[in-house]
Protein backbone atom coordinates (compact mmCIF):
# COMPACT_ATOMS: atom_id res chain seq x y z
CA UNK A 1 0.00 0.00 0.00
CA UNK A 2 1.63 3.40 -1.00
CA UNK A 3 1.99 5.85 1.63
CA UNK A 4 3.37 8.61 -0.39
CA UNK A 5 1.75 11.88 -0.51
CA UNK A 6 0.64 12.10 -3.96
CA UNK A 7 -1.88 15.09 -5.39
CA UNK A 8 -4.30 15.07 -7.59
CA UNK A 9 -7.49 17.06 -9.16
CA UNK A 10 -10.96 16.21 -8.18
CA UNK A 11 -11.60 14.41 -11.19
CA UNK A 12 -9.41 11.15 -12.77
CA UNK A 13 -10.60 8.27 -10.74
CA UNK A 14 -12.88 10.42 -8.89
CA UNK A 15 -13.15 12.08 -5.79
CA UNK A 16 -10.85 11.47 -3.28
CA UNK A 17 -11.88 10.09 0.20
CA UNK A 18 -10.96 10.24 3.10
CA UNK A 19 -11.65 7.93 6.24
CA UNK A 20 -10.95 9.24 9.58
CA UNK A 21 -10.64 5.77 11.79
CA UNK A 22 -7.75 6.35 14.20
CA UNK A 23 -10.20 7.46 17.40
CA UNK A 24 -9.13 5.08 20.51
CA UNK A 25 -13.12 3.75 20.62
CA UNK A 26 -13.75 4.98 24.43
CA UNK A 27 -17.22 5.18 23.80
CA UNK A 28 -17.16 1.61 22.92
CA UNK A 29 -16.15 0.28 26.22
CA UNK A 30 -14.14 -3.13 26.13
CA UNK A 31 -15.49 -3.56 22.63
CA UNK A 32 -13.06 -0.70 21.64
CA UNK A 33 -10.04 -2.17 23.10
CA UNK A 34 -9.90 -5.26 21.20
CA UNK A 35 -10.42 -4.38 17.79
CA UNK A 36 -10.00 -0.74 15.62
CA UNK A 37 -14.22 0.63 15.37
CA UNK A 38 -13.94 0.15 11.56
CA UNK A 39 -12.94 -3.39 11.86
CA UNK A 40 -16.10 -4.38 14.19
CA UNK A 41 -17.99 -7.39 12.60
CA UNK A 42 -21.19 -7.00 11.11
CA UNK A 43 -23.14 -10.24 9.24
CA UNK A 44 -19.05 -12.07 9.55
CA UNK A 45 -18.00 -8.86 7.50
CA UNK A 46 -15.81 -6.11 8.67
CA UNK A 47 -17.99 -3.16 9.03
CA UNK A 48 -14.74 -1.49 6.49
CA UNK A 49 -16.29 -3.28 4.06
CA UNK A 50 -19.54 -1.96 4.21
CA UNK A 51 -18.52 1.57 4.62
CA UNK A 52 -16.71 1.31 1.01
CA UNK A 53 -19.44 -0.43 -0.71
CA UNK A 54 -21.26 2.57 -1.59
CA UNK A 55 -18.67 4.32 -2.47
CA UNK A 56 -16.93 1.65 -4.95
CA UNK A 57 -20.00 1.97 -6.22
CA UNK A 58 -20.12 5.37 -7.02
CA UNK A 59 -16.97 4.56 -9.00
CA UNK A 60 -14.87 6.17 -5.91
CA UNK A 61 -11.52 4.23 -6.33
CA UNK A 62 -8.65 6.83 -4.20
CA UNK A 63 -8.60 6.47 -0.75
CA UNK A 64 -7.02 8.03 2.09
CA UNK A 65 -6.67 6.12 5.54
CA UNK A 66 -6.35 8.57 8.92
CA UNK A 67 -5.07 5.55 11.46
CA UNK A 68 -4.29 5.58 15.25
CA UNK A 69 -5.53 3.17 17.83
CA UNK A 70 -4.90 -0.33 16.30
CA UNK A 71 -4.38 0.56 13.24
CA UNK A 72 -1.93 -2.01 12.10
CA UNK A 73 -5.19 -4.65 11.32
CA UNK A 74 -6.82 -2.01 9.57
CA UNK A 75 -3.59 -1.94 7.22
CA UNK A 76 -3.52 -5.37 7.23
CA UNK A 77 -7.16 -5.36 5.80
CA UNK A 78 -6.88 -2.30 3.29
CA UNK A 79 -3.63 -4.22 2.01
CA UNK A 80 -5.82 -7.37 0.65
CA UNK A 81 -8.22 -4.55 -0.99
CA UNK A 82 -8.18 -4.83 -5.00
CA UNK A 83 -5.26 -3.55 -7.27
CA UNK A 84 -7.59 -0.95 -8.57
CA UNK A 85 -8.22 0.63 -5.18
CA UNK A 86 -5.59 3.32 -4.63
CA UNK A 87 -4.84 3.37 -0.82
CA UNK A 88 -3.21 6.00 1.40
CA UNK A 89 -2.64 5.96 4.63
CA UNK A 90 -0.75 7.74 8.06
CA UNK A 91 -0.91 6.80 11.28
CA UNK A 92 -0.93 9.25 14.16
CA UNK A 93 1.01 8.22 17.51
CA UNK A 94 -0.78 10.79 19.80
CA UNK A 95 -4.54 11.52 20.40
CA UNK A 96 -5.16 14.61 17.69
CA UNK A 97 -9.06 14.44 17.65
CA UNK A 98 -10.95 13.71 14.47
CA UNK A 99 -9.69 17.88 13.36
CA UNK A 100 -5.79 17.63 14.06
CA UNK A 101 -5.96 13.47 12.20
CA UNK A 102 -7.59 15.37 9.17
CA UNK A 103 -4.92 18.20 9.47
CA UNK A 104 -1.94 15.63 9.54
CA UNK A 105 -3.73 13.99 6.58
CA UNK A 106 -3.15 17.27 4.63
CA UNK A 107 0.25 16.43 2.68
CA UNK A 108 -2.49 13.17 1.47
CA UNK A 109 -5.51 15.20 0.27
CA UNK A 110 -6.42 16.75 -3.08
CA UNK A 111 -7.31 20.13 -3.05
CA UNK A 112 -10.85 19.17 -3.03
CA UNK A 113 -11.77 15.35 -1.27
CA UNK A 114 -14.82 13.61 0.39
CA UNK A 115 -14.63 12.56 3.94
CA UNK A 116 -16.02 9.89 6.02
CA UNK A 117 -15.75 9.07 9.39
CA UNK A 118 -14.89 5.60 10.27
CA UNK A 119 -17.89 4.49 12.73
CA UNK A 120 -20.76 5.80 10.48
CA UNK A 121 -22.23 4.57 7.36
CA UNK A 122 -24.26 6.27 4.90
CA UNK A 123 -25.36 5.28 1.84
CA UNK A 124 -26.55 8.03 -0.87
CA UNK A 125 -25.40 8.62 -4.13
CA UNK A 126 -21.42 9.81 -4.33
CA UNK A 127 -20.75 9.93 -7.82
CA UNK A 128 -21.47 13.23 -8.03
CA UNK A 129 -20.07 14.79 -4.54
CA UNK A 130 -18.07 17.54 -6.04
CA UNK A 131 -20.84 19.04 -7.03
CA UNK A 132 -22.14 19.87 -3.48
CA UNK A 133 -19.84 22.50 -2.69
CA UNK A 134 -20.40 26.32 -4.61
CA UNK A 135 -17.54 28.23 -5.63
CA UNK A 136 -16.94 30.39 -2.85
CA UNK A 137 -18.15 27.32 0.11
CA UNK A 138 -14.89 26.24 2.00
CA UNK A 139 -17.30 22.82 2.88
CA UNK A 140 -20.46 21.02 2.03
CA UNK A 141 -21.88 18.65 5.53
CA UNK A 142 -24.24 15.79 4.58
CA UNK A 143 -27.20 16.34 6.74
CA UNK A 144 -30.28 13.79 6.83
CA UNK A 145 -33.58 14.08 8.02
CA UNK A 146 -34.07 10.89 9.16
CA UNK A 147 -34.73 9.87 12.60
CA UNK A 148 -32.03 7.67 13.14
CA UNK A 149 -31.60 6.98 17.09
CA UNK A 150 -28.58 9.71 16.76
CA UNK A 151 -29.65 13.28 18.10
CA UNK A 152 -30.26 16.24 15.83
CA UNK A 153 -27.61 18.63 16.14
CA UNK A 154 -27.11 20.62 12.94
CA UNK A 155 -29.86 24.15 11.88
CA UNK A 156 -29.43 25.25 8.49
CA UNK A 157 -30.55 28.54 6.92
CA UNK A 158 -30.50 29.53 2.72
CA UNK A 159 -29.14 26.24 1.70
CA UNK A 160 -26.10 26.98 4.32
CA UNK A 161 -25.58 25.25 8.18
CA UNK A 162 -25.88 27.77 10.22
CA UNK A 163 -25.80 26.22 13.69
CA UNK A 164 -23.90 23.19 14.87
CA UNK A 165 -23.85 21.24 18.35
CA UNK A 166 -23.52 17.52 19.09
CA UNK A 167 -24.89 17.69 22.85
CA UNK A 168 -27.41 20.67 22.19
CA UNK A 169 -30.71 19.36 23.03
CA UNK A 170 -33.73 20.76 20.36
CA UNK A 171 -34.45 24.42 21.08
CA UNK A 172 -38.19 24.80 20.66
CA UNK A 173 -37.93 28.54 20.65
CA UNK A 174 -35.77 28.37 18.02
CA UNK A 175 -36.68 28.45 14.37
CA UNK A 176 -36.36 25.67 11.79
CA UNK A 177 -36.07 22.00 12.23
CA UNK A 178 -33.06 20.44 12.97
CA UNK A 179 -30.47 18.15 10.95
CA UNK A 180 -28.43 15.04 11.83
CA UNK A 181 -25.11 15.24 10.49
CA UNK A 182 -24.34 12.53 9.06
CA UNK A 183 -20.51 12.15 9.70
CA UNK A 184 -20.11 12.67 5.78
CA UNK A 185 -18.20 15.73 4.21
CA UNK A 186 -17.20 17.38 0.88
CA UNK A 187 -14.32 19.71 1.93
CA UNK A 188 -11.75 22.16 0.25
CA UNK A 189 -7.99 21.06 1.78
CA UNK A 190 -7.49 24.92 2.06
CA UNK A 191 -10.19 24.86 4.75
CA UNK A 192 -7.70 23.02 6.76
CA UNK A 193 -5.84 25.96 7.47
CA UNK A 194 -8.50 27.43 9.72
CA UNK A 195 -7.66 24.54 12.72
CA UNK A 196 -4.77 25.54 14.81
CA UNK A 197 -1.59 23.85 13.86
CA UNK A 198 -0.41 23.71 17.30
CA UNK A 199 -3.92 22.51 18.86
CA UNK A 200 -4.12 18.62 19.67
CA UNK A 201 -6.44 17.14 20.04
CA UNK A 202 -8.95 19.06 18.51
CA UNK A 203 -12.31 17.77 16.84
CA UNK A 204 -13.85 18.85 13.61
CA UNK A 205 -16.61 20.41 15.32
CA UNK A 206 -13.99 23.39 15.84
CA UNK A 207 -13.74 23.47 12.00
CA UNK A 208 -17.20 23.52 11.24
CA UNK A 209 -18.21 26.22 13.54
CA UNK A 210 -15.33 28.06 12.19
CA UNK A 211 -16.86 27.76 8.55
CA UNK A 212 -20.06 28.62 9.81
CA UNK A 213 -19.00 32.12 11.14
CA UNK A 214 -17.50 32.53 7.75
CA UNK A 215 -20.95 31.65 6.36
CA UNK A 216 -19.04 29.07 3.98
CA UNK A 217 -20.43 25.57 4.65
CA UNK A 218 -22.60 24.37 2.28
CA UNK A 219 -25.88 22.21 3.45
CA UNK A 220 -26.32 19.33 1.41
CA UNK A 221 -29.62 17.42 2.99
CA UNK A 222 -30.92 14.30 2.51
CA UNK A 223 -33.91 11.81 3.77
CA UNK A 224 -31.56 9.02 3.97
CA UNK A 225 -31.02 7.26 7.59
CA UNK A 226 -27.55 6.57 8.28
CA UNK A 227 -25.83 4.34 10.73
CA UNK A 228 -23.53 4.93 13.95
CA UNK A 229 -21.56 2.41 15.55
CA UNK A 230 -19.64 4.75 18.02
CA UNK A 231 -21.88 3.24 21.30
CA UNK A 232 -22.42 -0.20 22.05
CA UNK A 233 -25.77 0.86 21.89
CA UNK A 234 -25.37 1.99 18.39
CA UNK A 235 -23.64 -0.73 17.26
CA UNK A 236 -25.88 -3.44 18.71
CA UNK A 237 -28.72 -1.76 17.09
CA UNK A 238 -26.86 -2.37 13.96
CA UNK A 239 -26.16 -5.88 14.51
CA UNK A 240 -29.97 -6.77 15.17
CA UNK A 241 -30.58 -4.97 11.95
CA UNK A 242 -28.36 -7.22 9.63
CA UNK A 243 -29.30 -10.28 11.71
CA UNK A 244 -32.76 -9.78 11.53
CA UNK A 245 -34.05 -7.76 8.86
CA UNK A 246 -37.13 -6.20 8.65
CA UNK A 247 -39.21 -8.51 6.14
Amino acid sequence: MSRTPERRGAHGAGLQVAVVAGGLGTRLGRLGTRRPKILLPVAGRPFLDLLLAPLLDAGLRRFHFCLGHLASPVIDHLDRLPASVEVTSHVDTVARGTGGALRAAAPYLDDMFLLVLGDTLLDIPYAGAHRWLGPHDEAAMVLTSADTGVRPNTRVHDGRVSGYDKDAPEDPDTDGPLWTDTGVCVLRRAALRHLDPHQDPVDLGVLFRTLIRRRTLAAHRTDRPFTDIGTPERYARFLDGHEHPAP
